[in-house]
């Protein structure tokens, strides 16, 4: 069926919900502001047509509503149009409230609310004309359109855009308020004509849910273009409209995957495209095929699931069975995905929750990780773990501690880019994922490959003075060294100084030179000539940990040093380890510059040590030999 409608007639009779399997409200400033200019260049009485919107009439049971005055609604789920809809409920309910704070037009936005906001069910309960998806319902309903928000704050980015997009309205319609002055009511029911009888929609209403992905790709061609996530559901939705079966579950198994899939992804604030783009990658190379030259996203899905592939052409089943394993997979991926991304959520691996001890462990080990920032090629591998050996958490602890050393050797330390190795580690993913090697054999390969890109004299030469790296404040790894290195002062306690926090502060907010880098005073001077400074201002040894450089700068070290209790900040009294350690120095000159940097490169070898020999594939590995 496909008819022009008014959001006055549109919304006459519906009750509009939006699947769990769609994502959350994504519009942003800039969508919203091309919305009103559209609205503003409206001219009076014109019509504009502003985009298409596909439902999908609910059946049986859950087809219809009715309100408190016996009114009968058809209750839709919305497969396209959500950002849009969802944005003129907003602004109408902006409207709505601006109206209501006037006696003479409060009768209006009774109307508005009514008619696009909520109404009363029978049980004098708020029936909203318009509900969101699982992970936004709520807050959509109790806190961006009550009158009385719940006290609740956003959770998830798409709880933030909701209240964006209602601070945003509210905004614009104050600043016409203070512009217009006493022509604002005019103003104002104006604007509430516009949208609601001159804004017009192509509606397209689908009567077999997995027909959904086929009108979803063809329409959407407004606002933000779809993800490939999003390409490669509407494809498992069209090819569940071909399969010639009786009656299957193929349909419900995508928007079950799917639904799982956004949810985690807004939970942990992994909505943009490229997040999701990794996720599909990483899943793919994992499952299907470990090299990354074949990955093609979405098209890469559609070659492999292709109904005129030989093996399918005459058996329908055998697709079915692999479509449905591709959705459950990758809804599984996407929970050790969100996992490894962002382990110091309270429910990230919670699988393991039952050895509270251990799964501290593993979400410490994945923490750093995280923090070294190279965790693509990982991803397959550590995947491919989690769904091969679910229950064995201190084998995956194992993993995820050589994960760490090898990103932090071979890309931190040495500099190789973040592909050395990769075409390897994606093997060893999708092997370990086929059953083909067990986790015992891929720590050994893992093991192997470290050693041949770091091996023990390359890794020992890293440290050496003067042999490879005089200026170790430009390595873009010195705060994470020194941020293990405060861990390890704290001997088993937190430091003080979240890494995150330590993440957001500028290099030299965060890094303190014990020799300045400047020096001034006669004190540095008197121990350090101009060859001493230039060798060791920037050596490991002269680099260390701070919260509080701008107090230190170019002090004595006496003076930086200070004494425990004073009020100014010092070595002495600081909150961080690394800190209160240079306090056990009388002095600092080249000599105890050694003597702490003996004990930094000592630990540091320890820290990253890796037992085996070298060994890699040459034959198969893209990277070897670089």
């Amino acid at each position: 069926m496909n008819n022009v409608f008014t959001i006055e007639k549109l919304f006459a009779d519906r009750v509009f919900t939006v699947p769990d399997y769609q994502r959350g409200y994504a519009w942003e400033k800039q969508q919203l502001t091309e919305f009103v200019e559209d609205l503003e260049s409206l001219p009076p009485g014109k019509d504009h047509y502003t985009g298409t919107l596909v439902l999908h009439d609910r059946k049986g049971d859950e087809a219809s509503r009715t309100d408190d005055e016996g009114r009968l609604y058809t209750v839709s789920d919305v497969v396209d149009g959500q950002q849009r809809l969802t944005t003129i409920v907003l602004l109408l309910d902006a409207v709505r409230r601006e109206l209501a704070a006037v006696a003479a037009t409060a009768k209006l936005a009774e109307g508005l609310c009514k008619s696009y906001v909520r109404v009363t069910d029978p049980a004098g309960q708020p029936m909203y004309k318009l509900v969101l998806n699982r992970d936004c319902r709520d807050y959509f309903a109790q806190t961006v359109l009550d009158d009385l928000p719940a006290p609740d704050g956003p959770s998830i980015q798409s709880h933030r855009r909701l209240s964006a997009a209602r601070e945003f309205f509210a905004g614009y319609l104050s600043d016409n308020r203070a512009t217009l002055a006493d022509g604002y009511a005019e103003w104002l029911k104006g604007l509430r004509t516009k949208v609601v009888q001159h804004l017009k929609v192509t509606l397209y209403t689908v009567e077999d849910q997995a027909e959904v992905g086929i009108i979803f790709e063809v329409l959407n061609n407004r606002g933000k273009p779809l993800s490939e996530l999003e390409k490669v559901k509407n494809y498992l939705l069209f090819l569940a409209t071909k399969l010639l079966l009786p009656a299957h579950n193929l349909g419900e198994e995508v928007n079950r995957a799917w639904t799982h899939v956004f949810e985690r992804l807004m939970r942990v604030g992994m909505t943009s495209a490229d997040a999701e783009d990794q996720l599909l990658r990483a899943h793919w190379l994992m499952a299907y095929d470990h090299r990354p030259k074949n990955w093609e996203g979405s098209k890469s899905i559609k070659t492999r699931f292709n109904l005129k592939r030989e093996e399918y052409r005459n058996d329908h089943k055998a697709l079915l069975a692999d479509l449905i394993d591709y959705a459950r997979t990758l809804d599984r991926a996407s929970l050790a995905f969100c996992d490894i991304h962002r382990p110091e959520r309270q429910d990230s691996f919670t699988a393991w929750a039952t050895d509270p001890v251990l799964r501290k462990q593993v979400i410490a080990a994945s923490e750093k990780l995280r923090r070294i920032k190279v965790i693509a090629p990982f991803l397959p591998l550590l995947i491919a773990a989690r769904l091969r050996y679910a229950a064995d958490a201190g084998r995956y602890l194992e993993l995820v501690r050589l994960c760490e050393v090898y990103a932090f050797r071979v890309y931190r330390l040495h500099g190789y880019r973040a592909n050395k190795g990769q075409s390897s580690l994606f093997k060893y993913g999708n092997r370990l994922y086929s059953e083909e090697l067990d986790l015992g054999e891929v720590l050994t390969h893992l093991r192997g490959l470290l050693l041949w890109y770091s091996s023990p004299e390359y890794f020992r030469s890293e440290f050496v003075p003067d042999e490879k790296r005089s200026d170790w404040y430009d390595w873009y790894g010195i705060r994470y060294f020194l941020y293990e290195y405060e861990e390890h002062l704290c001997k088993g306690e937190a430091p003080r100084l979240k890494w995150d926090d330590l993440d957001k502060l500028d290099l030299e907010k965060s890094v303190e030179h014990i020799l300045p880098q400047t020096p001034t005073d006669a004190y540095w001077t008197e121990r350090f000539d101009v060859v001493a400074r230039e060798r060791w201002t920037h050596d490991v040894g002269n680099l260390c940990l701070t919260a509080h450089n701008a107090s230190l700068s170019n002090k004595p070290f006496p003076q930086k040093k200070g004494a425990p209790g004073q009020p100014k900040p010092c070595y002495a009294n600081s909150n961080l380890a690394s800190e209160r350690a240079l306090a056990a120095f009388d002095d600092w000159g080249v000599e105890q510059l050694l003597a702490r940097r003996e004990a930094i490169v000592k630990w540091a070898l320890e820290r990253w040590h890796v037992e085996g020999d070298a060994e890699v594939d040459t034959q198969e590995d893209d990277d070897a030999g670089e």
